[in-house]
């Protein structure tokens, strides 16, 4: 009798359960053991078990046989997510299975020793059920506001739900040691709830206030050394672990010295300010407190530090203005992240963005320089033109884009370029003042005058009008708009164990271990020997060992449709080693075949390793470990050719020496390959005036750098390529810009 009185109340937990999981099954997402489900779960058994409990409780259950049964009524939403088998691949259910026992499995035990502690015969808590309800909605709101809230971290371990291990964004899940710490954390408060619970119940024994002790004092130190188990990241960690800063006028940059140059450094800095002047001109506004440049130096640092291993971020919600930047995706990363750094100024009140993301996002790519590839406008024009990833009517879609779950379900490409492209119309058509107004609260109506429908069209026929595409807009398109997003994706945050080998493979070559690298990457390819970004790397590293031979076998045997530019090239070298020139130069061709025409600066080392492929010691000198200098000079001792002169300069410059670098360049007229033809020949003296500019830049002559940037984007002009003309225009801006902050101002004496 008195069994079955508290068994009843598990009924409902079990009714919950079923409930929940059947309404997780559609959600591609959600309808499978994993992360996401798991913490869903988590966070309803809280209340499902707790409350169900206090019932038990109430009728005097034991704690022991209340904690089990309500953990064997786990097994409802187990067996009902791993059901979902049947009908959705789940690659990653052995990890799955980790965090359900991890979340859901722990929640449960809190939950029940909560519901211990505020139920006893003597000393009763007067609103048990309200009070359990509210410490769960409370420690499950407050713990991510006072993780993400306060610290430039982007993960949150919550005692109730779990967890959140990262963002969206991120292809593998980042499981750092400290989430197993702060579930051990989890268990240690349900013990110090069963020990009040029980001193409510009886008087203690002579130990069990040795035993509170011990736990309280547990728990205060991990939250004293929270920052140092890996449960939260303040700004000093991640300040402390780079090591070093350099102060500008607008920036505090935060990076670390063993992998920035002085030179870079100054590089770095020059484009901070640069970056900040042209968008403080294109807004009318800037932020009004110094901003913090967190510089990572490889994902696996950026992953242990803030849980987002390739994910480029701004917590714009944050008190003090940041981004975090990995320091390979600088280029491409650095001035988006910084546009959602200035619009914290017209952004809501605290979180400092808008309602929508497609704003927040649009607003980002509307304002990115020129990169030299088809810009966002020419990109949604041909997939109009081509029914891919956008339809018909563009109103409706944007409106499906501007809404969070529209922008964050559909697809990453089309959604960020469709956007991008829309706010820069805004932008250029009726100015920034507008676009602030309308911002914070997607109030196009207030701010334009008309709905946002409207503005829509106009924008779509603005596309419609565009005087030139850029002919490789279609291949972009159809390479990015196709790509599906992490909800279409068969198993998504899985990550398979070729991959995970070769990632941890690419951690060890950033940091200078060959060995190891070469170790990861040759267990990679056990795993799947076709796995071309580690069949790339292998090479590249089997070159520089001399095992010339064994790269020619295994790249050679990669079907012609596997091989990207980067196999290709390393097959192409290995055949000049082994002295069949004719061999390498087909594969040279090869690889330029497949690279999209604005890969100019990828055209032209190729062709340069086409001019050397009868010259074998000078390809065993570029692809040999020597730095960078040192096979400068060997060039010079080795190999007088165009090309070999070409390859020297280039190779001056990864040193740092652009003076020299530049000097080289300016006297080398000829084309390095006779054969060439005379588009190539057109193309060799575009980038040849490229190269200087940017060299002469690094050299600290921006007048000379201005001028031969200006007569490049002429040339580019003149032979229809208008997006490359555009980045050098931007290039020559900037080298304007610097010459203006190095002139003496008319004020002083």
């Amino acid at each position: 009798m008195l069994l079955s009185s508290w068994l009843r109340p598990l009924r409902w937990v079990l009714l919950t359960y079923t409930l929940l999981c059947l309404a997780l099954w559609p959600l591609p997402l959600l309808g499978l053991l994993h992360v996401e489900s798991s913490a869903v779960v988590a966070f309803a058994a809280y209340f499902a078990a707790g409350l169900s409990a206090l019932a038990a409780f109430r009728h005097d259950a034991s704690f022991a046989r209340v904690l089990a049964a309500q953990e064997a009524a786990l097994l409802l939403p187990l067996a009902l997510l791993t059901v979902t088998l049947l009908w959705r691949p789940n690659c990653g259910y052995a990890q799955g299975l980790l965090f359900f026992a991890l979340f859901p499995g722990i929640t449960v035990g809190l939950a029940v020793a909560v519901a211990y502690a505020l139920t006893s015969r003597h000393r009763r808590s007067r609103f048990p059920r309200t009070t359990l309800v509210l410490l769960g909605l409370g420690v499950a709101l407050l713990g991510p506001l006072f993780d993400l809230g306060l610290h430039p971290q982007f993960y949150t371990y919550n005692h109730i739900f779990g967890g959140v291990l990262g963002p969206i964004y991120d292809e593998a899940l980042v499981l750092r040691p400290g989430l197993f710490i702060f579930r051990g954390l989890t268990v240690l408060w349900a013990l110090l709830a069963v020990l009040l619970g029980r001193r409510r119940r009886a008087p203690w024994s002579s130990g069990a206030p040795w035993l509170l002790s011990g736990v309280v004092l547990l728990i205060g130190l991990s939250y004293l050394f929270a920052g140092r188990l890996g449960i939260t990241t303040p700004a000093r960690t991640i300040e402390r672990t780079l090591g070093s800063v350099h102060r500008t006028d607008h920036f505090d940059i935060y990076y670390d010295a063993t992998a920035v140059s002085p030179d870079d450094l100054a590089w770095l800095a020059e484009d901070h300010e640069y970056r900040y002047a042209r968008l403080a001109e294109r807004l009318g506004t800037a932020p009004d407190a110094r901003i913090a440049s967190y510089l990572y130096p490889d994902a696996a640092t950026k992953a242990r530090l803030t849980g987002a291993r390739t994910t480029n971020v701004a917590p714009v919600w944050l008190p003090r203005p940041q981004l975090h930047v990995l320091l390979d995706a600088y280029d491409r990363v650095f001035p988006h992240e910084l546009v959602h750094v200035f619009s914290r100024d017209f952004g809501l009140p605290v979180l400092n963005a808008s309602v929508s993301v497609g704003l927040v996002e649009g607003l980002a790519v509307a304002l990115e320089p020129p990169d030299g590839r088809p810009p966002p406008d020419e990109l949604v024009a041909v997939a109009m033109a081509l029914r891919t990833g956008v339809g018909d009517d563009l109103a409706r879609d944007l409106a499906r884009r501007l809404s969070p779950l529209g922008f964050w379900t559909g697809r990453g490409a089309v959604s960020y370029t469709t956007m991008g492209s829309f706010v820069r119309y805004l932008l250029d058509a009726y100015g920034p003042d507008r676009l602030k107004a309308a911002y914070a609260w997607a109030s196009f109506e207030a701010a334009y005058g008309k709905p946002v429908e409207a503005l829509a069209r106009e924008w779509q026929a603005t596309l419609r009008t565009l005087p030139a595409v850029d002919r490789t807009a279609a291949d972009v398109v159809r390479r990015r708009f196709t790509r599906p997003s992490l909800l279409e994706q068969r198993c998504p945050h899985y990550v398979p164990p070729h991959r995970r080998r070769y990632r941890t493979g690419m951690d060890a070559l950033a940091a200078g271990d060959t060995t190891q690298a070469l170790d990861d990457l040759r267990a990679s390819l056990e795993h799947e020997p076709l796995f071309t970004p580690a069949l790339s790397a292998w090479g590249d590293l089997m070159l520089a060992a001399g095992e010339a031979d064994t790269v020619a076998a295994r790249l050679g045997a990669v079907p012609d449709s596997l091989r990207t530019p980067s196999i290709a090239l390393h097959l192409g070298d290995a055949r000049s080693l082994q002295g069949r020139p004719d061999a390498a130069r087909r594969q040279y061709a090869a690889a330029r075949q497949q690279l999209p025409a604005y890969a100019h600066d990828s055209h032209l080392l190729l062709m340069l390793r086409r001019a050397l492929a009868s010259s074998p010691g000078t390809v065993r000198l570029l692809t040999s470990d020597r730095p960078p200098e040192v096979q400068a000079r060997g060039l010079a001792a080795i190999d007088t050719s165009a090309a070999a002169t070409w390859m020297r300069a280039l190779r001056l410059a990864e040193a740092g020496q652009h003076e020299q670098a530049a000097a080289v360049l300016r006297t080398t007229r000829a084309a390095p390959d006779r054969a060439a033809s005379l588009a190539d020949r057109l193309r060799w003296e575009r980038r040849r005036l490229v190269w200087r500019a940017r060299l002469l830049h690094r050299a600290g002559e921006p007048a000379q750098a201005e001028a031969l940037a200006r007569r490049a984007a002429h040339a580019y002009l003149v032979g229809g390529d208008r997006n490359a003309a555009a980045a050098l225009i931007d290039l020559a801006t900037k080298m304007q810009w610097i010459q203006q902050r190095q002139s003496p101002r008319s004020d002083e004496p």
